[in-house]
């Protein structure tokens, strides 16, 4: 079953433009001076409200992980009774007419833990008994099953299979910005000096 994209944030709001972050990892555009226009012309008088910008620009996120206008009123008639809810629109819609702009690959933390286990020459139970934790859970991590906290991460690799962990945070060009190493580590560099 493919679990449908939800938007997590509001990036950016720029003229009749809106910057989306998705559940996906995927950044989208949606550009509304166009869209507004086609909704007009296929009849949604209540969609013109989003031409005025200062109102375009109350957008939110709502609950529902969708834009929603909480000060656009849109009516609508439900077994004979008419209602009245702030203006929000189907995020699957928006997706759909929305522009890729770019897409953060996730990490393959399982798979990258599965290959250095496996070239350690371990089990799946010799790690977990050497971490502290279970074979199931090492399975569970190892298939993208499960999501894991940073410290239990650096745990299974360094005492777990016996490795190291670095984590760093390179800018666009692959240069390394910052590169964090574990105490440990810092306590063995301090000691070759």
């Amino acid at each position: 079953m493919t679990t449908l994209p939800k938007i997590v944030r509001i990036l950016k709001i720029q003229s009749f433009k809106i910057t989306l972050l998705w559940s996906n990892f995927e950044v989208r555009l949606m550009d509304f001076a166009t869209l507004v226009k086609q909704w007009e012309s296929e009849g949604d008088t209540q969609i013109a409200a989003l031409r005025d910008k200062k109102a375009f620009k109350a957008v939110t996120l709502s609950e529902n992980h969708t834009l929603c206008w909480p000060n656009i009123s849109r009516s609508f008639t439900y077994k004979g009774i008419t209602r009245s809810e702030p203006l929000e629109l189907d995020a699957q819609e928006l997706y759909r007419l929305s522009q890729l702009i770019r897409k953060v690959e996730p990490l393959q933390v399982g798979a990258m833990l599965r290959q250095a286990r496996k070239k350690a020459g371990l089990t799946q139970a010799e790690v977990a008994l050497n971490s502290g934790t279970t074979s199931k859970y090492i399975s569970r991590i190892e298939h993208d099953k499960s999501d894991i906290q940073l410290g239990t991460l650096q745990k299974i690799i360094e005492l777990g299979i016996g490795k190291k962990m670095y984590i760093s945070i390179e800018d666009e060009a692959g240069v390394a910005m910052v590169r964090e190493e574990t105490p440990e580590m810092k306590r063995v560099k301090s000691k070759k000096k």
